[in-house]
């Protein structure tokens, strides 16, 4: 009895999926073995040890969502000023940047008397645009807790907020406890995260705009003369260092942490390709004096990530929106089916590929059985470099496929008919299904019976032979 329900099960089963071509779901292979989204495992550049000077390094392609390098990308470091990335973007989604904010006195006093400022002094009138160009161009924290402070009330709510937003955008292994990035021992993020997080302010045009700022000018106010404030980040601006201006990179921000090692996220741009390229840890060379610089470190790093990544790539559309890919015979049908895909695929390439350089592989391919619906899931596609896996996409029936000896009808009335045919054939198949277990259930249960009173009747013999 046990055989016959579970042949029962395994009919009900067949039934409710008709398609043995491919499982629902399939691992996405372009990111555990490819190096599709910041989250790809197979950089195309790969994971390798290129530069001897950083803990951790990430270069992503923007346009294409392609991975091209990482090393150490998950170590847990300090963010040091790049916590003003996301702070930026915060308060440019949610404030005005011609709202007029009066600067307390008891919110400057929170700041080490040591923090680089941009010199705002206790009931100074300035504007939220103000203090935003003043965070990011003249890195100023007095300005990052002035303009927190505006935007959601206090510290701790935007703190709150700057969490929140991390983990919206799939940072996992960030935490943010103050505003500007300051050393604090329970501060940390990733480079990943870090990737994460400039790939999704970019998106915003205002946000690129004060990223790429080399010089902006606050106004005289009511506490102070004009101020003109000149980026510090070499990349940009070489004004006092210019042996490490990059005219590709639209957009940079450096932060140093407590132990004098230097964080460095940068946009660059060539043609196409927009790279982010994200550099921690670095550490830079000092004089005799300990104070000196004699070379700032990450600044060479950044350039040469560029130079690998720009150098000999471009980037490609491999794979177009609603492109037809494969056409299949169909057991039992009335035609083949064509496979395709709805949802197109970019990609970082070789600059001489050629059309022997890309290689498709079909998942979970196997015979396909009518009827078929135009639409339905059939297979994964996956187009591969080399040993990388560059995109992984759906493969659906692009037409309609009927059983041998029935055409699908051009007339809607005509189709409806047949799928209420359709659907009604599925009704009582489960219908029959149902009242077979039904019956196995009843007959289970009357072999019970019988046999539990065979037991005491078995007894109550034994029990009437002792009584004599």
């Amino acid at each position: 009895m046990k055989k016959i329900i579970a042949i029962c099960l395994l009919f009900a089963m067949l039934l409710c999926n008709q398609s043995v071509f491919a499982a629902d779901t399939v691992d996405n292979i372009s990111i555990t073995s490819g190096c599709s989204t910041i989250d790809g495992q197979v950089p195309f550049l790969g994971s390798q040890p290129v530069l001897k000077n950083g803990k951790s390094f990430i270069l992503y392609e923007a346009n294409t969502d392609s991975l091209m390098y990482s090393y150490n990308a998950d170590e847990s470091l300090p963010p040091s000023s790049l916590l003003k990335i996301l702070a930026a973007l915060i308060a440019i989604e949610k404030g005005n940047m011609t709202d007029v904010v009066t600067v307390k006195g008891e919110v400057l006093e929170t700041l080490d008397k040591d923090a680089a400022v941009i010199k705002l002094v206790a009931d100074e009138v300035v504007t939220v645009q103000d203090l935003l160009y003043g965070m990011m161009v003249g890195s100023g924290n007095d300005a990052a807790v002035i303009l927190a402070d505006h935007i959601l009330g206090s510290q701790d709510a935007f703190v709150a907020e700057l969490n929140r937003y991390a983990a919206e955008l799939g940072c996992t292994a960030t935490n943010f406890t103050n505003v500007h990035g300051l050393h604090d021992d329970n501060q940390y993020t990733t480079a990943r995260d870090v990737c994460r997080i400039v790939a999704k302010a970019i998106q915003n045009e205002q946000f690129c705009e004060v990223f790429g700022a080399k010089y902006y000018s606050i106004p005289e106010t009511n506490k102070s003369e004009a101020r003109h404030l000149s980026s510090q980040n070499y990349l940009m601006n070489n004004d006092s260092v210019a042996a490490y201006f990059d005219e590709r990179v639209i957009g940079s921000r450096t932060g140093v942490a407590n132990d004098r090692t230097r964080n460095i996220a940068s946009v660059a741009q060539v043609n196409d390709m927009k790279l982010i390229c994200i550099v921690m840890g670095a550490e830079s060379k000092f004089e005799d004096d300990g104070y000196s610089v004699k070379v700032y470190g990450g600044y060479d790093e950044t350039t040469k990530l560029l130079d690998l990544g720009f150098n000999g790539y471009k980037t490609a559309q491999i794979l177009h929106d609603n492109q037809i890919v494969i056409q299949k015979s169909v057991i039992d049908g009335s035609s083949e089916v064509s496979l395709g895909t709805y949802t197109g695929a970019y990609a970082v390439v070789p600059d001489n590929m050629n059309e022997n350089s890309l290689s498709y592989r079909y998942i979970d391919e196997a015979s396909l059985t009518a009827p078929i619906e135009k639409g339905q899931k059939l297979s994964t596609l996956q187009i591969w470099c080399g040993s990388v896996c560059l995109a992984q996409r759906d493969l659906v029936a692009f037409n309609d496929v009927s059983l041998a000896g029935t055409v699908f009808s051009d007339n809607a009335e005509a189709n409806r008919d047949f799928g209420f045919i359709k659907i009604v054939t599925y009704v009582l198949i489960v219908l029959g299904i149902v009242a077979v277990l039904f019956v196995a259930a009843l007959y289970i249960l009357r072999t019970v019976r019988i046999a539990k009173a065979r037991r005491q009747s078995r007894r109550n013999s034994r029990n009437r032979r002792r009584s004599r």
